[in-house]
């Protein structure tokens, strides 16, 4: 077997960040465990070390200006970019790596397209949906315009565009032009069944609703608040568990109170793997109302852990859910179609301790299992790596 010295570049890795965190950490953990010699750089943050060796993974951790666990600003990303530029223009002087596996088009990109100038050294770019134009228009257009040649120029210049769904592969397809869709390839995200996976006798008897993710304006948490007004008046010993944190919580928090939901809706935070693990177990159902998606992490560790999960219908979630078997689809902004949809849920299947058969979710495994997911991208990589 070919072993690969692989530089991973991502502003953001555990506990910094959300999704694109995650699945940094699950590809850098898994291609070190089949013996490939991984380095990580990403940004430090307080009680984190600055340099941590762990058999064939080392995490690299920079001084930036990041100030929050949970959210950075492109203020910050620049600072991880220069950051990392100074320190990669020493360390690749006696550190030698095969390929550099960079994490969105912007920021990671320009670190890779900078060091593949200076020294050739090839890379991959992995998007997460965001970084590519035209994804998020209403909230991303003035962004894409100012960078869209830029981002344009790092992508034609990296070996493969990884994607996470077929609507992102369509998008990247279309801003590169037919002639580079070879570039662009598919792998999901996966999840880990050793980890994440069902425990009925955990499942709490009241009914507890969850909207795990950041609390921004691609997750849409507000409509979803909304919605929960009309089931309380049906439902009214309902419990809801908000996960994550974001710049729209302070105006969460307030709507809360002034509806008087303080009772009800609790915020948690962001929170540890082992405490996500026990809230997927517990709750009754999982809402995701999310406007754009690359390919949802809180998705596919909610469907592992047998939550019915009432979603839109983004990113790969038509391949993952079958409607009144493992969840049900929701129109987007539409907080009376939540509504409607979780006290479907609550009457037809909560009140008659529905349980998703766990023979249902092993047919996900050879398709989403991490371990599985892990081999597409090594044998992709390496196979990089041997025509250079």
């Amino acid at each position: 077997m070919t072993q690969m010295r692989v530089l991973i570049l991502n502003y953001e890795y555990p506990p910094l960040g959300g999704g694109a965190g995650v699945i940094t950490q699950n590809i850098a953990e898994g291609l070190a465990k089949k013996g490939h010699k991984i380095t990580v750089l990403s940004t430090w943050y307080k009680g984190e070390d600055e340099d941590k060796l762990d058999n064939n993974l080392r995490v690299i951790r920079l001084k930036c200006r990041r100030r929050k666990i949970y959210m950075s600003n492109p203020r910050e990303m620049l600072s991880w970019v220069f950051a990392a530029k100074k320190y990669l223009k020493k360390h690749l002087i006696n550190n030698k790596y095969d390929i550099c596996f960079a994490n969105f088009a912007l920021p990671g990109g320009e670190v890779a397209y900078s060091m593949k100038l200076m020294y050739g050294l090839p890379y991959v770019i992995i998007s997460h949906g965001h970084d590519i134009p035209w994804f998020m228009p209403e909230q991303m257009m003035w962004y894409h315009a100012l960078t869209y040649q830029w981002i344009r120029k790092i992508c034609l210049q990296s070996e493969r565009n990884y994607v996470q769904s077929n609507d992102i592969k369509e998008n990247v397809d279309a801003f590169l032009g037919k002639s580079f869709n070879y570039k662009n390839k598919i792998i999901f995200n996966g999840w880990n069944s050793s980890i994440f996976k069902p425990d009925y006798d955990k499942l709490a008897k009241e009914f507890i609703v969850l909207l795990p993710g950041r609390l921004v304006r691609q997750k849409d948490p507000m409509n979803f608040l909304k919605s929960i007004l009309i089931v309380r008046s049906q439902i009214p010993n309902i419990k809801v568990n908000i996960l994550g944190d974001g710049k729209l919580r302070r105006k969460m928090e307030k709507f809360v109170s002034s509806n008087k939901l303080e009772q009800i809706v609790v915020f948690r935070g962001w929170i540890s793997k082992e405490e996500m693990l026990n809230e997927y177990q517990t709750a009754s159902v999982t809402v995701l109302p999310s406007l754009n998606e690359g390919m949802s992490i809180a998705t596919l560790e909610a469907l592992s852990c047998g939550q019915y999960l009432i979603a839109t219908k983004v990113s790969n979630n038509e391949n993952l859910i079958k409607p009144g078997i493992n969840g049900d689809f929701i129109e987007k902004k539409n907080p009376k179609d939540i509504a409607e949809k979780l006290l479907d849920f609550y009457y037809s299947k909560f009140l008659k301790q529905y349980r998703i058969d766990e023979e249902n979710l092993k047919n996900y495994d050879d398709l989403y299992e991490w371990d599985n997911i892990i081999e597409k991208y090594e044998e992709d990589l390496i196979r990089l790596i041997n025509e250079k």
